[in-house]
C-alpha cells in the first residue's frame, strides 16, 4: 500500500470511530477515540483496515502528547520574560 491510500484508509477508520461516538451520543475526546478505534481493530477481519485502526491510534496518541508539551510550555513561557530580537540581536524596542 502507497503512503496516500494508507493515509486515506487511516483516515477512514478514525471517522468512523468518530461518527460512532457521535451517533450514541457520546463524548467525543481523544481517549473516547482510542478506545473506539481498538474496539473496531478488534471487530475488524480486514488485516488493512485493522493496521490502519493502530495508526490511527498513534496519530490520536501523538496528538495528545503534543497537546500536553504545547500546553506545558505555554504555562512556563507565561511565567517568563521574553525579549525578540532582529537579526542582529538588538532589541526591537531599540529600532529607530
Amino acid at each position: 500500500m502507497n503512503r496516500d491510500t494508507v493515509q486515506k484508509l487511516t483516515d477512514i477508520m478514525m471517522g468512523e470511530a468518530v461518527l460512532s461516538l457521535l451517533h450514541e451520543g457520546s463524548t467525543v475526546s481523544a481517549n473516547a477515540l482510542i478506545t473506539r478505534l481498538h474496539m473496531l481493530a478488534a471487530n475488524e477481519q480486514s488485516e488493512a483496515r485493522r493496521q490502519a485502526c493502530e495508526w490511527a491510534i498513534a496519530e490520536v496518541r501523538d496528538g495528545q502528547n503534543a497537546s500536553s508539551i504545547s500546553e506545558s510550555q505555554q504555562v512556563h513561557n507565561a511565567e517568563n520574560v521574553h525579549y525578540l530580537f532582529n537579526h542582529d540581536d538588538t532589541p526591537e524596542d531599540d529600532k529607530h
